[in-house]
């Protein structure tokens, strides 16, 4: 609870803010000058309540001043009572383009008995708002016929989407909804999740057949759908899969793809592109262990570039790295390989070491996001890694300077005398290296060695290894 003093304190700012706006925009107002945007976030509910009056005076002075994008920002879990009431005429006003309203806002009931054409909105934004009728947003759409950009995120109270007959849309995000209808011929980008991944849902996006980019996340897909996709959208440039249900054997093959992501999907056992255009793969994997499939390119581009992304828990994923990394086919295509180790290892019993008897994958770029602290797993965890790539740059977020300091001792050492490789005629790459140039945004002094560099380095301060072989 608070003192009665800090409450008279906190109302006494928020009439103070409440009087600057109401300034401003009268001055506005009275001067015929033009407001291109109109923004207002607040996401303090106590102080929101204060203000529900003066928004509909604050929207109704932009408004008269010609303003072009509304930007309305409210608290959130609002009881229905509490919520905002959108006001009719916000949306008549001829000179309005863009709508972005979040958080606790209603839309009125009033839109259902609209018939009115809104010809000047282009951008429909709606996140986390009400509906009190589960059409009266569908609705308001119909009544936008040369809207372009449609975003609807989690809609309170709004199970399903039809979509048609606006020639203009280009846009379509939909979160939350579990059943999608769009027949626009001309869209381009399309994104889709549903409410409930557990639950039976549809979309259904046949007619848009000039569709370039298509974004899925938590969908059950089959095979059989990439399959069917590609033909029946020729145009189709970019495909994005979150957190998806697949087929244990997925076969892409698309002549015009050029985009290809991959998030945290699961189930998959092999994975066949046939691509000779794509420009650029990135996979993310939460772990690497048996459940991350093969990757085999069947057709590929000179100009293709692969970015793998791990989110490693446990030291057994970790260990599973040099597997993965070896059954992507052909090895040429990887480009980038991320590791962020998430927490402290808790199964390790025994370190593995590997011994590399064939050189690893050539990458370009090996990021180490975050490692361990413990300083026992080090070793280990420098084999695996640089057993199962042979990256030409190494950046490192600076969360141990311990571990950076081991990682460069082991790449500048020339004989490798205390290595595994030491007792084989087979010499691990790295004892290879001419030179490891340490690169930073810090200006650093080539006779200043390695230990005083780290003792140097601000935190936070990234920085990378150049290997020169």
């Amino acid at each position: 609870m608070l003192f009665p003093e800090l409450i008279d304190d906190f109302v006494r700012k928020i009439q103070n803010y409440i009087y600057y706006v109401n300034t401003r925009l009268l001055r506005f107002y009275d001067n015929g000058l033009v407001i291109k945007k109109f923004k207002l976030a607040v996401y303090n509910g106590e102080r929101f309540s204060y203000m529900l009056k003066d928004i509909d005076l604050w929207l109704k002075l932009a408004s008269e001043c010609g303003v072009e994008g509304i930007h309305l920002y409210l608290p959130y879990g609002l009881d229905q009572d509490e919520c905002y009431v959108l006001p009719k005429g916000v949306i008549e006003v001829k000179s309005i383009t863009e709508l972005v309203l979040m958080g606790g806002i209603k839309v009125d009931t009033s839109f259902m008995n609209h018939s009115i054409k809104f010809f000047s909105l282009r951008v429909l934004s709606l996140k986390h708002v009400l509906s009190r009728d589960e059409n009266a947003i569908e609705h308001l759409i119909s009544c936008c016929p040369l809207i372009e950009h449609i975003t609807l995120r989690f809609v309170d109270n709004m199970k399903s989407l039809s979509i048609h007959g606006l020639l203009k849309l280009k846009t379509v995000k939909v979160e939350g909804i579990q059943e999608v209808y769009i027949d626009a011929p001309y869209l381009e980008k399309l994104r889709f999740c549903p409410d409930d991944f557990f639950a039976p849902y549809k979309i259904g996006f046949d007619r848009c057949q000039n569709l370039k980019y298509l974004s899925l996340e938590s969908c059950i897909i089959a095979n059989k759908w990439f399959l069917e996709l590609f033909p029946k959208f020729p145009f189709l440039e970019s495909l994005e899969l979150d957190s998806c249900t697949m087929s244990e054997k997925i076969n892409i093959s698309s002549v015009q793809l050029k985009v290809l992501e991959i998030s945290f999907c699961s189930d998959m056992k092999e994975i066949n592109i046939d691509a000779p255009n794509l420009l650029s793969f990135v996979y993310y994997s939460v772990g690497c262990g048996s459940s991350d499939p093969i990757i085999s390119y069947l057709r590929s581009s000179s100009q293709l570039k692969v970015y793998m992304n791990f989110f490693i828990d446990y030291y057994h994923h970790l260990c599973n790295l040099r597997e993965f990394v070896q059954n992507i086919k052909p090895q040429n295509v990887l480009s980038s390989l991320s590791i962020y180790i998430r927490k402290p290892f808790e199964d390790v019993q025994q370190p593995v070491v590997f011994q590399a008897s064939s050189p690893p994958p050539s990458i370009k770029h090996l990021h180490l996001i975050c490692v361990p602290q413990s300083e026992t797993l080090f070793s280990s965890i420098v084999n695996i890694l640089l057993s199962s790539c042979c990256p030409a740059f190494i950046s490192l977020n600076p969360h141990s300077k311990a571990f950076i300091e081991f990682l460069y001792e082991t790449l500048i050492e020339r004989k490798g005398d205390d290595c595994l490789c030491s007792s084989s005629d087979t010499k691990c790459w790295w004892h290879g290296l001419k030179n490891v140039k340490v690169i930073s945004s810090m200006k650093i002094d080539d006779n200043i060695d390695f230990k005083t560099i780290l003792e140097l380095l601000p935190i936070g301060e990234k920085f990378s290894f150049m290997l020169e072989f």
